[in-house]
Formats: C-alpha cells, sequence, structure tokens
C-alpha cells in the first residue's frame, strides 16, 4: 500500500460514500453530501469517483467522451454497466429538478440524442461533481473519473464472470483485491459495521448497498497505487478536454494495459 491520502468514491443514493485510506490508515468508511465536503476534510494525494467526469456539449465534445466510454465498455467486457453520459446542460437541468422529459429535451439539444433512464437518475450527481471540478482547478489532476468494473477487471487480471450484485460477485471482486490489500474481507467488513452503526439522518438517506461498498473499497485500492503506476483510457496518446478544461479519462490499475 502506498502511504498517500486517497479515496475511492462511490454514488449510494443519498449521499457519497467514500472508503479512505490515509497513509498506512485505513479504510474508513464516510459518508458526506458532496464531494467537495470531502475534498475539504483532508489534503487528498488521489480521489477515484465512480461518475463521469468531463462532460459533452456538443458533437464534438460528445464524439471525446464516446472514445472514453467506448474504451471502458472494451475493457470491463461488460457493455451495460457504462451509461451513455449526459450533457452538462442536461446535468445542470436535472441537478435543478426537472423531470426526466425535460432534461432528455435538453440533452437532445445539446447532442442531438435523448437520455436514458439511469443517465437521468445519475444526472445530478454528475453535474455535482461537474461543478465542484469547474470552481476548483487544483482538484482536477487529482480527483479522477474510475469505473469500477474496468478497475476490478485490471486488479483481477482477467475477466469478471459473475455480477457484483450477487455472492459470487462480490466473492470474486475481494479475491481481486488479494495482493494488493491486506485482508479485503476484513476491509469490507469494517466498513459496513462502520455504515451500521452511522445513526446520521444521512446514513439513513444513502441506504448504501454492499455492491456501493465492495466499488468503494475498489477504488480507493486502485487509488492507493503510486500515481505514476495508474493508466488512462483510452491509452491513445491523445489528451481529451471539455469545453471547461476538465479532463476526459478513466483512471485504472492493471499489470498490463487491458485490451
Amino acid at each position: 500500500m502506498a502511504t498517500d491520502t486517497v479515496a475511492g468514491v462511490d454514488w449510494a443514493g443519498g449521499a457519497w460514500l467514500a472508503v479512505v485510506f490515509d497513509g498506512d490508515d485505513g479504510p474508513e468508511a464516510r459518508l458526506e453530501s458532496d464531494l467537495e465536503s470531502l475534498w475539504a476534510g483532508r489534503d487528498f494525494d488521489r480521489i477515484l469517483v465512480d461518475v463521469p467526469i468531463g462532460l459533452p456539449d456538443d458533437a464534438e465534445t460528445l464524439t471525446e467522451r464516446e472514445a472514453v466510454d467506448s474504451a471502458a465498455r472494451s475493457a470491463a467486457e461488460r457493455p451495460s454497466s457504462v451509461f451513455p453520459v449526459p450533457s452538462r446542460g442536461a446535468c445542470e437541468a436535472a441537478m435543478n429538478g426537472a423531470d426526466y422529459e425535460t432534461v432528455s429535451e435538453r440533452n437532445r439539444a445539446d447532442l442531438d440524442k435523448g437520455l436514458s433512464r439511469q443517465s437521468y437518475h445519475i444526472a445530478p450527481a454528475v453535474g455535482e461533481v461537474d461543478a465542484f471540478l469547474r470552481g476548483d482547478e487544483s482538484a482536477r489532476e487529482r480527483v479522477l473519473e474510475a469505473h469500477p468494473e474496468v478497475c476490478f477487471r485490471g486488479l483481477a487480471g482477467r475477466p469478471l464472470e459473475h455480477s457484483k450484485t450477487g455472492a459470487l460477485g462480490v466473492g470474486e471482486r475481494l479475491a481481486a483485491l488479494d495482493g494488493h490489500l491486506g485482508d479485503p474481507d476484513a476491509a469490507l467488513g469494517r466498513i459496513c459495521r462502520a455504515l451500521a452503526d452511522d445513526a446520521t439522518d444521512l446514513a439513513e438517506a444513502a441506504d448504501a448497498t454492499v455492491d456501493d461498498a465492495v466499488d468503494a473499497l475498489g477504488l480507493a485500492v486502485v487509488a492507493s497505487h503510486p500515481a505514476d503506476e495508474l493508466r488512462f483510457l483510452p491509452d491513445d496518446g491523445h489528451e481529451r478536454r471539455d469545453v471547461e478544461d476538465v479532463p476526459m479519462r478513466m483512471a485504472y490499475w492493471s499489470a498490463e494495459p487491458l485490451p
């Protein structure tokens, strides 16, 4: 394990679930109402978060964004786990409480395509992270997009066979952490116990699932690798940024580059 301060973060419905490694200490489970609060609490070296970072505004930036998502689908070998990314305008509308039809129409106006229900439901969280990064340039190189299925595929060194929502899938992902984290089983138990002991209204609103905890733990383990060992999708030597200069890329770790 690295001695940096890092976190893996997953959206758990009503809150952000963060698994933090602070030096040699961890994992520590935290629930935050917004990502900015987590960022302000410590001097993080890296945070890996499971939401799209770098948003499309038009056809040109959509092409760049789709290159990232296409690479993730190929690497994870689970195409349905990567949702189409809403436009920045659609995310802002969703953050303001607009209904599905309104948000989808805004996405169509921006990108000439409608929006799935799945993408609509994550749009407020995506918009929140986007607004945070646009407002804090110092965070843009340390708060990185990551996809749990890509990360576990890289850590395991082979394709995953089971869904993360079942016991076999949880066991498979914990096995992928062997060699990267001491006693992954105990780490997951510690996270779940911490969530069970959290009696705050935020914990009740979040209703975090076991696969949320597994995803956040996996992202934290990847984040704990030295920065110069991380890889990024797409691996084509082309730097992608959106119109607000936010990077479009997806971080992971693997002994060899993923296809």
